[in-house]
């Protein structure tokens, strides 16, 4: 497991220990991250083992490794969708391992978003109706909407046509939209650009980085050097 920091982190970022370094007297944040001594096990099989880092409010952090080094999985224990084998894990003042019934619901609804590799949307369900998962309405702000598809380049039209309509690009960008509309403080996001040209890409990084500029978090598992470039911290599984 190794770490890289790839710039000079601002000052307002650092009111915990330095994100890469192995502190194991750092305290919880309510704001931020903090995983340490992290390991995921299968039978006869360890994922990855003693990871420790920090992440706190503006961070971008990237997650990098061959294909099968759990960087999915990370992503997934830091959301509560899994649980590591050993360590301990704060996230947004939570421990994801402990959280049951409403509390992790709560936690999904309006701290964390996901983008998954494979878009996270319904081919069967409208456009509209995916980016409503969660108790999101478009009713409630819908010119904010409108400027959203119109940032992604994705024509507002489309609000009513069948995900399975749509070109695979499309299909990601509306998993990201949804993001960017619900403007939860934590984002996980699983080979975003994958299925995106170059300008596309731009649009999903300058999202990132503005995220991250307005005190969110941004953790993105990633091959790509379009993304990999604009982070604060690269984990290397």
């Amino acid at each position: 497991m190794s770490f890289r920091q790839d710039s000079e982190i601002p000052a307002h970022m650092l009111d915990g220990p330095v994100r890469g370094q192995k502190n194991m007297t750092a305290t919880p944040s309510t704001d931020g991250i903090l995983a340490r001594g992290l390991a995921f096990e299968y039978p006869g099989r360890t994922l990855w083992q003693d990871l420790s880092f920090t992440a706190s409010p503006g961070s971008y952090t990237v997650v990098v490794g061959e294909s099968g080094s759990g960087k999915t999985t990370l992503l997934q224990s830091l959301g509560s969708l899994e649980r590591p084998s050993t360590g301990a894990l704060h996230v947004l003042g939570q421990e994801p391992a402990k959280l049951r019934g409403s509390a992790k619901r709560d936690f999904l609804r309006n701290k964390v978003g996901f983008s998954f590799q494979n878009a996270g949307v319904v081919a069967s369900w409208t456009v509209k109706k995916n980016l409503e998962v969660g108790g999101y309405q478009l009713r409630d702000d819908p010119e904010w909407a409108r400027e959203i598809f119109q940032r992604f380049s994705l024509p507002f039209e489309f609000i009513n046509t069948p995900v399975y309509r749509l070109s695979g690009g499309e299909q990601q960008r509306v998993g990201i939209i949804r993001l960017a509309l619900r403007r939860p403080p934590l984002l996980l996001m699983d080979e975003p650009t994958a299925a995106l040209d170059d300008k596309n890409a731009q649009r999903v990084t300058d999202f990132l980085t503005e995220h991250c500029k307005a005190g969110g978090i941004a953790v993105v598992a990633t091959h790509d050097a379009r993304v990999t470039k604009h982070a604060d911290l690269t984990l290397q599984l």
